[in-house]
């Protein structure tokens, strides 16, 4: 299992593919999300 640590959305953007590999693959991550720049309004 691995982490994934993300803060802004650029980087959720840059990771998707790699999030959607280790779901085809059911490879074991988990998501930090740090909260930098936080916006309800762009997280709902």
């Amino acid at each position: 299992m691995f982490s994934l640590v993300l803060g802004t959305r650029p980087e959720i953007i840059k990771l998707s593919p790699i999030i959607r590999e280790c779901e085809s693959r059911n490879i074991p991550y988990f998501t930090l999300h740090t909260g930098q720049h936080y916006s309800y309004e762009m997280d709902r």
